[in-house]
């Protein structure tokens, strides 16, 4: 399935028990989802019990809002499935894509204490210590440019012949990773027919005192800013 805020679009038949979201901050305690989102504004408010979220877990809301996990679902995920084996074979190109993403870097150099300490819990550090180290801000910035790893995934429309669009760079990221399943990915994008499976109202807002102030129901919801949220209701 495929998620952009607006709709939720699919390929076959839907069985919630399967579904892992990644990096969704969804609010249905159907679905499983690796999460990096804050998703509570008061610290009673209600999470997705089966989201795997660090800023759930440690009780990350409003009041404690630089307290946070702000790096990367993608090297959450790395992390918390590392063999051993995950970073210590990574070229320091393929470490640059990989902290590049969610621009993971750039809480260490904006002096954002929080990162230090989840980078350390993660075992993150040490294996990409190295790069940054080499590099600076402005460098990744050109580096994400160059490579468009900041590149936006978008459903299809009339006007175009896939059901997935993208920005990304694929043929790159395919040449620096070739031991990863890339059908699986040129599959979804470029041959699976996606239909319309449901649509959600998107809303921008400055801060409430807690989601239960919101009388829709909720389909996903994450602070993107301390005194702001974003969300979509069913």
């Amino acid at each position: 399935m495929f998620y952009d805020f607006n709709s939720i679009y699919h390929n076959g038949k839907v069985n919630h028990d399967k579904l892992i979201g990644v990096d969704l901050a969804i609010e249905d305690e159907r679905i499983k989802t690796f999460c990096n989102h804050v998703t509570r504004i008061h610290k009673d408010d209600k999470v997705n019990p089966l989201s795997i979220n660090l800023n759930n877990i440690e009780g990350i809301h409003r009041t404690n809002y630089y307290d946070k996990y702000a790096g990367s679902t993608t090297l959450m995920i790395l992390s918390l499935f590392n063999n051993g084996d995950t970073f210590s074979n990574l070229t320091d190109e393929q470490k640059q894509i990989l902290i590049s993403i969610d621009s993971h870097y750039s809480g260490y150099y904006g002096g954002y204490q929080a990162w230090h300490k989840w980078n350390n819990e993660l075992e993150l550090k040490e294996p990409f210590m190295n790069v940054i180290e080499n590099n600076t801000k402005d460098s990744f910035e050109v580096f994400q440019y160059r490579h468009k790893l900041k590149g936006a995934i978008s459903a299809g429309d009339r006007f175009t012949e896939y059901p997935l669009k993208t920005e990304l760079d694929l043929e790159y990221l395919k040449k620096q990773f070739p031991t990863l399943e890339w059908n699986y990915l040129d599959s979804l994008i470029f041959t699976n027919k996606l239909d319309l499976h449901s649509q959600f109202k998107k809303d921008y807002s400055f801060i409430i005192n807690s989601k239960a102030d919101l009388s829709s129901r909720l389909f996903s919801f994450a602070l993107t800013r301390k005194n702001e949220m974003k969300y979509t209701t069913i």
